[in-house]
């Protein structure tokens, strides 16, 4: 055994080969890559998400958006619950399209898409319907990007963080 085989790597992200006997360098950074971008969209996209909502109360309301401080808390993790599965769905189409240039655009056209249809899902709905109707139309497009923004933002950074996928324009 030579001394190149006895020295631990030193691969920053691939440290895990000994998890994965068999499987070659290439397919343990893959690894690496997914786990990344499933973690980013998972943290990162909420908190933008509940970021920008407070931005967009904060601008539609005259007084302050809360009476009471303890109702931040609570309005990030139920932020955090409305958006992880969306956010996790544009982590796959960002995964899809991780070879492309346009690929931020498309998880914010996935996000913008998912919330408009959830949106009007529930504006149209009950027996109120006709009364919510009107606020879907007021509102519409301030709900979707607050899950078309985050989307973009994170498509963005993982191509920042991930040189390997960041795609040439000319392609």
């Amino acid at each position: 055994m030579s001394l190149n085989e006895r020295r631990p790597r030193s691969d920053k992200g691939l440290s895990s080969w000994r998890k994965h006997p068999g499987k070659s360098e290439m397919e343990i950074a893959a690894i690496v890559t997914e786990t990344t971008r499933l973690r980013l969209f998972a943290a990162l996209g909420p908190f933008l998400a509940w970021l920008y909502c407070i931005a967009f109360l904060a601008a539609r309301t005259d007084g302050p958006i809360f009476e009471d401080g303890r109702y931040w808390l609570p309005s990030l993790m139920v932020c955090y619950a409305f958006s992880i599965l969306p956010m996790l769905f544009t982590a796959w189409v960002d995964r899809r399209l991780s070879d492309r240039w346009w690929r931020s655009l498309a998880c914010g056209l996935a996000g913008f898409g998912i919330a408009f249809v959830l949106y009007y899902g529930l504006m149209h709905e009950g027996p109120s319907a006709a009364e919510h109707a009107k606020t879907f139309r007021q509102d519409w497009f301030y709900v979707a990007l607050v899950w078309g923004l985050p989307a973009v933002v994170c498509a963005w950074v993982m191509g920042l963080t991930n040189p390997r996928e960041s795609a040439d324009v000319l392609r």
